[in-house]
C-alpha cells in the first residue's frame, strides 16, 4: 500500500466519521417506552438532540407553520429532522406523516419486530418559562402516538401526548433527571387527563403554563392539571424542570418494546391500520407572561 494511498484513505475515514456524526445529531432518534406507573405504562423522556439556533427567557411566537416558519435547516423557528417527505405544510398548518415499514412485519409478544419512522420538527429556539399553545388533532390509531412537547438538551421535558388507542384522554408527565436517581424514573409524574367534548381525533387547544411556581395544562382553556415544585420531590430532590427547552411536535409508532407498546395500546396492527397515517398542527403560540412581569419589577 503506497503512502498517497493511505493519506487518501485516512482523510476519506475522517471525513466518513465527521458526516455519520452530522446525521446522528440531526436524526429523529425514535423515543422508547419501558417502566411502570398508575396509567400502566408510561414513557421515558424524548432524548433527541438539536442545537437550538437561539437562546432566551422566552419569545413570543405565532405560527401557523407557513412556509417561511420550517424548514430542513435552522435558519427558520422550526426545523424538520425527519426524512424529507415526512412533512407538509398548508392552509390546515403543519401536517406529520408516518408510513408503514416495508416488508413483511411481524407480531410477537406484543411488539412488532419493524417500528415506522414517524416525522419530528423542533423548534430553533429555546425558552425559559412561558406559555405554549398547540391546536392539534392526532389519529385514532392504537400504538400510534402523537406529541406536543417542551424538551431540553439537559432531558428535562414537559409533555403532552395523545395515544391512538385511548380516544378519549390525553396524557401529561415531566421529567427532568437528579444526579440522586438510580437510573430513570419513569411514570411518576404523569398524568392522565380527559376532555369536556370530543375526542383525541378532534382539534384541540392545549397548552402548557410553565412558570418558576408551577406547571399547569389545560384543554380548550380549561385547566385539568398543575404541578408544584415541591410535587416533584423524590430521593431528596425536586425534578421540576427549570432549564431552556425547545418544543417538540412529532408523530411516532410505538409498537416496541413491550412496555411502550402495552402503555400505547399497541403494537400497531398494520392489517388493519391505513398504510400512511397522520397528525395534525393547526397552530403554535407562545406567550411570556412571566418574560414581561420579571421587566416590570
Amino acid at each position: 500500500m503506497s503512502l498517497t494511498f493511505y493519506s487518501k484513505t485516512s482523510v476519506m475515514h475522517l471525513l466518513s466519521l465527521v458526516f455519520l456524526l452530522i446525521l446522528v445529531v440531526l436524526s429523529p432518534a425514535q423515543a422508547s417506552y419501558s417502566g411502570s406507573s398508575q396509567l400502566g405504562k408510561s414513557p421515558q423522556p424524548h432524548h433527541r438532540e438539536l442545537v437550538s439556533r437561539s437562546t432566551s427567557d422566552c419569545q413570543e411566537l405565532s405560527s401557523v407553520f407557513a412556509t417561511g416558519d420550517i424548514s430542513t435547516t435552522s435558519d427558520t423557528s422550526f426545523v424538520a429532522i425527519s426524512p424529507v417527505g415526512s412533512y407538509s405544510t398548508g392552509p390546515g398548518g403543519l401536517e406529520l406523516f408516518l408510513e408503514r415499514p416495508s416488508g413483511k412485519i411481524t407480531t410477537k409478544d406484543g411488539v412488532n419486530d419493524k417500528v415506522a419512522t414517524g416525522a419530528t420538527v423542533n423548534s430553533t429556539f429555546t425558552i425559559l418559562y412561558g406559555r405554549v399553545t398547540f391546536y392539534v388533532s392526532g389519529p385514532l390509531v392504537p400504538g400510534i402516538v402523537t406529541a406536543a412537547i417542551l424538551v431540553g438538551d439537559s432531558h428535562d421535558e414537559i409533555d403532552i401526548e395523545l395515544l391512538g388507542g385511548d380516544s378519549t384522554h390525553w396524557q401529561t408527565n415531566v421529567f427532568a433527571p437528579s444526579p440522586r436517581d438510580h437510573g430513570t424514573i419513569y411514570g411518576v409524574f404523569s398524568g392522565l387527563e380527559d376532555y369536556a367534548h370530543g375526542n383525541a381525533e378532534d382539534p384541540h387547544a392545549y397548552t402548557i403554563d410553565w412558570s418558576p411556581q408551577r406547571i399547569a395544562w389545560s384543554v380548550d382553556g380549561r385547566e385539568v392539571r398543575a404541578l408544584t415544585p415541591d410535587q416533584t420531590l423524590k430521593n431528596s430532590a425536586r425534578h421540576y424542570p427549570v432549564r431552556p427547552m425547545r418544543i417538540q411536535l412529532g408523530i411516532w409508532d410505538a409498537s416496541s418494546p413491550q412496555g411502550t407498546a402495552a402503555w400505547a395500546k399497541g403494537p400497531v396492527d398494520w392489517t388493519k391500520a391505513p398504510h400512511k397515517t397522520s397528525a395534525m398542527f393547526k397552530n403554535v403560540t407562545v406567550d411570556c407572561p412571566y418574560v414581561r412581569k420579571r421587566k416590570a419589577v
